[in-house]
């Protein structure tokens, strides 16, 4: 089954990071988080004051250069102080361009698709799938995006190559379904929704 790296940081959105996390856990996958500058090395405080204990404390736990080789996506969960923290990581940005030029899964939600795009300003390379992408975000980032010149979608989730992004916490479910449904297909996906009893909306 899939391997899943999430990165979480102070100020993550604890929706966007538990649903997938959760969600592709039930769908058989092996899931891993990784703090990114945690002031407390034991615990992310999410933006709701919930905490959360990621598996490893800090990304020196893993191996920047070879994380794309041994996971095959990596979600970068919204909520803005999170998503600066993304931005402002060059470890972090290294990843998404490392996961990005070995052709594997990039997932963001929310506020975190500004990552994806500051990763793509400061690429050496080329990606495989030739660069930036159709993507969504929280209005709230819309103009960013905008501007880097990344097409912008309001759709609730994108799958435009291997990138997945969706818009935000009332999302998050639907996210998560989709990257199921990407790694494995429809039929895995129909497996973990159903006893789930999502909304047909889904």
């Amino acid at each position: 089954m899939p391997k899943v790296l999430i990165l979480v940081a102070d100020g993550s959105e604890e929706i966007e990071f538990v649903t997938p996390y959760d969600v592709l856990t039930r769908a058989g996958f092996e899931v891993k988080s990784v703090g990114v500058a945690l002031k407390n090395e034991n615990h992310a405080h999410m933006s709701r004051n919930i905490r959360i204990l990621p598996d490893y404390p800090d990304l020196r736990s893993v191996p920047l250069k070879t994380a794309h080789e041994d996971y095959d996506i990596l979600i970068l969960p919204g909520g803005a102080p999170g998503a600066k923290t993304f931005c402002s990581s060059d470890a972090v940005l290294e990843l998404i361009g490392n996961f990005r030029k070995s052709g594997k899964w990039v997932a963001a939600i929310c506020a975190a698709t500004t990552a994806l795009v500051a990763a793509e300003l400061i690429a050496t390379e080329k990606t495989v799938d030739g660069g930036k992408k159709r993507v969504t975000s929280h209005p709230s980032v819309r103009e960013e995006v905008e501007k880097a010149r990344w097409e912008y979608s309001e759709e609730r989730v994108v799958v435009d190559g291997k990138i997945i992004t969706s818009r935000g916490p009332g999302t998050a479910m639907l996210f998560a379904l989709t990257i199921v449904e990407e790694l494995c297909g429809k039929e895995k996906r129909n497996e973990v929704e159903g006893p789930m009893i999502c909304a047909e909306t889904l």
